[in-house]
């Protein structure tokens, strides 16, 4: 990982590499910080932008709030993840091992989106059925399998329940339809 002032010091190529934008100060990029450090330590495609020593890269990247990992390829922003994620997510798109896109990377209206789910669930299955109508991307975890994220999908809604969403930072719990509707602004 590299700290960076601008984004003429990135190197665009076609791979994909991420953009962090945080605010030194916040307790909330603190902890995006250091699960980030956590799963990519000496990972060469994270570049690191405090907003507290660089007011450009967030302008530029049209970041709003810290903290925010801008996934990008070839200069382009392909999705914006907000707040503080568990390692286990940021390992799972690092990795890129259980990300499922359809459609483009505008879909949804490059909203971020993660599915806590587990696979006896019906009603995961119909969330899911019904993103891939709508050709919205997500993240799909299943927390059957990953303990770590089942833990941080407690901590984070206070529920054990699946379906569990989280859009651009905003738990949705169960197939809450229209809350859905309105967080993707689905029509």
């Amino acid at each position: 990982m590299q700290a960076i002032q601008n984004l003429n010091e990135i190197n665009d190529s076609n791979t994909d590499y991420y953009v962090f934008v945080y605010k030194s100060d916040s307790g909330q990029s603190k902890c995006a910080l250091e699960n980030i450090r956590e799963v990519a330590q000496n990972d060469k495609n994270i570049f690191l932008a405090d907003v507290n020593q660089t007011k450009e890269v967030h302008v530029e990247l049209g970041v709003k709030s810290a903290p925010t990992l801008v996934q990008m390829r070839g200069g382009k922003v392909l999705q914006q993840i907000k707040g503080c994620q568990s390692a286990s997510f940021y390992q799972t798109l690092l990795s890129g091992e259980k990300f499922t896109s359809y459609g483009s990377a505008s879909s949804g209206g490059g909203s971020s989106v993660v599915m806590y789910t587990t696979p006896t669930c019906t009603y995961c299955t119909s969330l899911k059925n019904y993103l891939n109508d709508k050709s919205v991307s997500y993240t799909e975890i299943d927390v059957s399998k990953d303990h770590q994220a089942a833990e941080e999908m407690v901590k984070r809604s206070g529920q054990q329940g699946v379906p569990q969403t989280v859009i651009n930072g905003q738990v949705v719990i169960g197939f809450d339809r229209a809350k859905i509707n309105q967080l993707l602004n689905i029509e």
